[in-house]
């Protein structure tokens, strides 16, 4: 299995995981645009046990956001990471630390119904006003 790298802006983090995620979305709920600092955040999840942190795990500081969610950045230079469920052990990366391609691409829009009101979706993806129902 082709292995992907990952890292933060400062190169303090680095991380290694499978290119097999189980999704790859953009959420534009207004949680992941501050978090990212962007108009929405493009994701892949996966299982959170199979990253791996290759270097600077006392780099990584963490927020708990919610009871069910924790929020990874570099502490140095504030690159945000991932964000992991407690409940599922699934993790949310950050698509714009990877340092490769991953050969997925995004397949769905999340949470258009709070997107930011300056941002005009302009693909033929899916579109979910919230979490689509499984």
């Amino acid at each position: 299995m082709t292995l992907l790298t990952a890292s933060c802006l400062c190169g303090a983090v680095a991380l290694s995981l499978p290119d097999q995620f189980d999704y790859l979305g953009n959420c534009h709920c207004s949680e992941c645009r501050k978090f990212s600092g962007a108009d929405y955040a493009p994701v892949g999840g996966l299982d959170g046990d199979k990253v791996t942190v290759t270097r600077g795990e006392e780099a990584i500081s963490r927020f708990q956001k919610s009871p069910e969610t924790t929020l990874a950045f570099c502490r140095h230079c504030g690159s945000s990471l991932f964000s992991q469920k407690q409940s599922s052990g699934k993790l949310n990366l950050r698509l714009g630390i990877l340092n490769e391609a991953p050969t997925q691409r995004p397949g769905f829009h999340i949470f258009v119904g709070s997107r930011a009101p300056w941002y005009e979706i302009c693909d033929a993806l899916p579109q979910f006003e919230a979490r689509p129902t499984v």
